[in-house]
């Protein structure tokens, strides 16, 4: 059984198996070589869907898709792009530019994916992030939970299409995430968080203690929860791995062990990068994608603050672990494959070592047996921390900042939640999708980030 994926519906396979017949098994099997015959033969099955289908790039199993631009609109980009970071934004970025049919060449310092996103919690969790993390005042609160809500529903489309063309496993689950009240006082953050949910567009169940102990057993006996039934995770240590193989599987190139040292430029304009060995590079435009690292070249304005955040993980069979990501009040847990159960963070505004620490590893800890009463007796097997990339204004900076140079930067917590988002608004910044108010509010052109 497969869904087919729409802007505002979703048609189940024997709805859509009825409508358009026999053109299903034709586009199941079709080839971007006989894409046009496809769309044909589905738009005169289903005429109420045919704008939907007129922008589908790619038909698989999983169903139309509508992330990537049609290869036609590939005019609009430039020839040759080089994509400086391998983390999940620049991989991203990639993955959309040779989808839509672009020459991309990422250059990764070190190897794919190890940086932030390795150091992840790999979570898709739009609604707790507007709820609890968001701050409401902000003058970019509104746009930045619906990019946040868009850029998880892309995941929906984007992972069954990168999974096709990798070996390894991505880990995407849908299976929503939790808030637990423990104490009486957590209820008010709750209600606090439903009327921003309201005013946010997320979805949202509040259960009782009852229903909490029923579907998450393993938890430690609370008073209730909130869920957000959308959100979901998948694994950041594969999640570069797959999105290399896919970018290689489009005509991409993703070369490990490449240091940036500057760019080049020649009449006012980005013309490539030099590379820390002297040689040049040359491109039509540069994308950087470098998270946390300090780029000297970029104003200001455009810098990252980072944001340090130390990890645990514990080991941990399923059956004890819980199903959903556990967003707590203090600790977040999430289940992986294998056993592993993730739990952090710590948040360190402008700490750049990457060393931890024991007070704050025995914070975590203790939050954690504190959630989870099945990790009593067990010992933590790994320690880690990472960068968090932070705006002067903790928002996403994504566009041109000078000719032929783009930033994609800014993620901050988000980074896999953001990737398809973010590679979405690159497309739209670069000309080949038209351009939405989203891109304004994020561009690095705004008033916030000017010196």
């Amino acid at each position: 059984m497969f869904m087919m994926r729409t802007q505002s519906r979703v048609v189940s396979s024997a709805s859509w198996a009825r409508a358009c017949s026999g053109a299903v098994s034709a586009a199941e099997s079709a080839t971007h070589a006989h894409r046009a015959d496809t769309v044909a033969a589905c738009t005169m099955a289903m005429p109420f869907m045919s704008e939907y289908i007129k922008r589908a790039d790619v038909f698989t199993p999983y169903g139309m898709t509508r992330p990537m631009p049609a290869r036609s609109l590939a005019q609009n980009l430039p020839d040759r792009t080089l994509i400086v970071g391998g983390g999940a934004v620049g991989l991203a970025c990639a993955w959309a530019l040779a989808s839509a049919g672009a020459r991309v060449t990422v250059l990764e310092a070190a190897q794919v994916g190890r940086g932030a996103l390795w150091a992840s919690g790999g979570m898709l969790a739009a609604g707790f992030e507007a709820c609890f993390e968001l701050e409401p005042g902000h003058p970019l609160a509104d746009p930045y939970a619906g990019f946040l809500r868009r850029s998880q529903r892309l995941w929906g489309d984007w992972a069954p299409q990168v999974q096709a063309l990798s070996p390894h496993r991505l880990g995407y689950d849908q299976r929503g995430s939790l808030t637990p009240a423990f104490q009486p006082q957590d209820h008010e953050r709750l209600d606090r968080a439903e009327v921003l949910a309201r005013r946010f567009g997320v979805v949202t169940e509040r259960v009782n203690a009852r229903t909490l102990s029923q579907i998450e057993p393993v938890l430690a006996p609370g008073l209730g929860a909130l869920v957000f039934p959308h959100d979901g995770q998948l694994d950041n240590r594969i999640m570069g791995l797959v999105l290399a193989d896919a970018i290689r599987a489009r005509g991409g190139e993703v070369q490990e062990g490449m240091r940036v040292e500057s760019l080049v430029r020649q009449g006012g304009r980005v013309v490539g990068v030099r590379m820390s060995d002297g040689a040049e590079r040359q491109a039509d435009c540069v994308i950087l994608a470098t998270g946390a690292e300090r780029f000297v070249e970029l104003a200001e304005g455009a810098r990252m603050i980072p944001v340090k955040g130390q990890m645990v993980r514990f080991d941990l069979p399923s059956g004890q672990a819980p199903r959903r990501v556990v967003r707590g009040l203090s600790i977040y847990l999430a289940a992986k494959s294998e056993g592993r159960l993730i739990a952090g963070a710590s948040v360190e505004p402008g700490k750049t070592s990457l060393e931890t620490d024991p007070e704050t590893l025995e914070r975590l800890v203790k939050a954690a047996r504190q959630a989870l009463p099945g990790l009593q007796s067990a010992d933590f097997v790994e320690h880690w921390a990472g960068l968090r990339p932070q705006s002067r204004d903790a928002m996403p900076v994504v566009g041109e900042v000078t000719p032929g140079l783009y930033l994609a930067l800014g993620a901050y917590r988000n980074g896999v939640l953001s990737a398809p988002g973010m590679a979405e608004l690159m497309l739209e910044a670069m000309g080949a999708t038209p351009r939405s108010a989203t891109a304004d509010y994020f561009s690095p052109q705004r008033q916030a980030l000017r010196s």
